[in-house]
């Protein structure tokens, strides 16, 4: 049993998860001679691997060819057109066919709004709660959602999460899908990895979401031994770590695949060739793209999907996403047209375009201010070929028009609305918040889309954070009970906003109408305790900080029995405030009376004999 389970453990353990700085600094000098038998099961399910990676770039040629496009007139420096190794050109300039700036920057605000609307780093945007719908959670329940949820966060914050989120935000918005990767980590519980477009390749189920990454990418020699060791390399590689100097600068493309855990066997292969053992659900293999070597770089099972891979918009079975980027691409480039023009408009102003008398054809001549060309006819000497007055108010008017149709194209407006606001300003912060989520309904599909991809990266992380006993164990409420995810986003909050505005709304005329008719009693109407906790659940108040509902119960009892002891005892302190008084007086009052037969008065108010007179008989 501790052998099968230490097998699962090292499955499920991705090399890129152990990879070190003292795993390099542990690779030995020079790598093991080993012989090995031809390893024909390997070589099977690389040349497998690779014919879908082939039948996978097939497919993209079109989205790679309009990515070209996006990245050549927004975002370059996020595209890849060919991976080709130990190209020594990544550092020139890259921007050149960007002559305004606009649509770069409008993408800018709608990934900064996207992110802090959706996956906020400064407030909370998602909580963890049962996944049956009639479940009432008892307090125990509550407070370990509560403790969860804050493990959660702060390995989030303490991680790249958020700035891999932001990279995943950029790419979702230019090219209308954003892959990300997720891996466990020794430092800081979890990595995250953006893969640029060019690089990858997805395929998606027949449930329309994506369940296959492939990729391509370069790494160095020193790199590949850093994260999978001198061990899982091939001898080529093995070799260019031995003559160490600047072979460990070499590139080698590197191929990635995650996918589902199915047989990879054909005919006369093999059975369950590429599967692994241990009911995982996803593989994932490194190799060295076309080379033979006698094994993969790694080899490992998941049993949650380590990637998600949001989209803007999709058509029918499309495993890539369409954006706001392809949108906006047509007014990016009449922009950059536009502004092109205008600029050699006012060079032609400033500078014209010359004509000169062929007599001063190799004379020296001169257009610069101050500057002085001699002529022997000053009516043959130099002038401006045409003399035409530029229209630059109408190009500038349209230049800002273009602009303005890009901002929109980015919903610039929508997360820039404080700038942008006209008319009489928002009151408070809720009335901002209603604002800004009734404009975010415009992205209502969008924010869904990525929401349910982010459930995933939640879902991964808590399992990575359970296999490292980071997480607490359930309450016995919870055991055999599902887990969902609901998130906060803008729009909730915009919603919650208003279920809240309207509950104050209400408080405040039930409360005003029992002061204008006590008699009535219009309060019993509502159920305060139920309003008060919706109400304070809703402002996100934190479950550890509010009283159960039997702390409530057992303090109002308290209350109650404290108030009924202070009742009786100013009862008692009432009585003999009366009493004494009385008594005294009684007293005084029996010196006064003439004995005989009458009862003793002092004796009927203390009770002593019988009240009645007439019952007494008399002596």
């Amino acid at each position: 049993m501790d052998s099968c389970r230490l097998m699962l453990d090292v499955a499920s353990t991705s090399r890129m998860e152990l990879a070190s700085a003292s795993l390099l600094a542990d690779a030995p000098a020079m790598a093991k001679q080993q012989r090995y038998a031809e390893n024909q099961k390997w070589e099977d399910e690389r040349q497998q691997l690779e014919s879908r990676l082939y039948g996978l770039r097939t497919w993209r040629l079109s989205w790679w060819e309009h990515w070209a496009a996006l990245a050549n007139a927004i975002l370059p420096r996020r595209y890849h057109w060919l991976i080709t190794p130990n190209t020594m050109t990544r550092g020139l300039a890259i921007n050149g066919a960007i002559k305004d700036p606009t649509g770069a920057q409008a993408v800018r605000v709608c990934t900064a709004g996207l992110r802090s609307g959706i996956m906020s780093s400064s407030r909370p945007w998602f909580k963890i709660k049962p996944g049956l719908r009639n479940f009432k959670p008892d307090r125990a329940a509550q407070l370990w959602f509560e403790d969860t949820q804050d493990r959660i966060y702060r390995v989030f914050a303490g991680s790249n999460y958020y700035q891999t989120g932001t990279q995943m935000f950029e790419d979702l918005t230019v090219f209308g899908t954003g892959p990300k990767l997720m891996y466990g980590d020794k430092d800081s519980i979890i990595r995250c990895y953006n893969p640029c477009a060019g690089e990858y390749y997805l395929a998606c189920g027949s449930d329309g979401r994506i369940n296959s990454f492939y990729r391509t990418y370069v790494q160095t020699v020193a790199q590949l031994v850093y994260g999978v060791g001198l061990e899982n390399c091939s001898p080529d590689v093995q070799g260019l770590w031995e003559n160490k100097g600047a072979s460990l600068e070499t590139e080698v493309i590197v191929a990635h695949a995650i996918e589902p855990n199915f047989s990879l066997s054909m005919p006369g292969m093999a059975g369950n060739l590429g599967k692994i053992p241990g009911n995982f659900t996803y593989r994932e293999v490194y190799w060295e793209w076309g080379r033979n070597s006698l094994k993969p770089l790694s080899k490992v099972g998941y049993r949650e999907k380590p990637f998600i891979a949001p989209r803007w918009a999709t058509t029918s079975n499309d495993a890539y996403g369409r954006s706001p980027g392809m949108d906006a691409l047509p007014d990016i480039l009449q922009l950059h047209t536009m502004t092109v023009r205008q600029a050699e408009a006012i060079e032609k102003m400033v500078r014209p375009p010359m004509l000169a008398d062929v007599s001063l054809k190799n004379q020296p001549s001169s257009i610069l201010p101050g500057r002085v060309t001699y002529v022997p006819d000053v009516s043959k000497g130099m002038k401006s070929i045409y003399e035409i007055r530029m229209d630059l108010d109408h190009m500038s008017k349209l230049i800002e028009k273009i602009e303005g149709r890009v901002e929109k194209w980015f919903f610039n407006d929508l997360f820039q609305m404080m700038d942008n606001i006209q008319g009489v300003q928002p009151r408070n912060e809720m009335e901002i918040a209603e604002r800004r989520g009734e404009k975010m309904q415009v992205l209502g599909p969008v924010v869904e889309g990525i929401e349910n991809e982010l459930a995933d990266d939640i879902r991964r992380c808590f399992a990575i954070m359970a296999r490292r006993n980071m997480i607490m164990p359930k309450p016995q409420s919870l055991l055999g009970i599902p887990l969902d995810i609901e998130f906060d986003s803008m729009i909730n909050v915009a919603q919650r906003a208003a279920e809240t505005a309207a509950s104050e709304r209400i408080i405040t005329v039930v409360t005003n109408l029992d002061k204008v008719y006590p008699d009535k009693h219009i309060g019993d109407n509502v159920n305060w305790d139920v309003t008060v906790r919706d109400y304070m659940e809703k402002g996100n108040f934190r479950t550890s900080n509010m009283n159960s509902e039997d702390d409530v119960k057992g303090i109002r009892e308290g209350r109650q029995k404290a108030n009924a002891q202070a009742a009786q005892q100013a009862q008692q302190a009432q009585a003999m405030t009366h009493t004494v008084p009385a008594v005294a007086g009684a007293a005084k009052d029996v010196g006064d009376i003439q004995p005989g037969g009458l009862l003793n008065a002092l004796q009927i108010m203390q009770g002593t004999t019988p009240a009645n007179p007439a019952s007494v008989p008399q002596g």
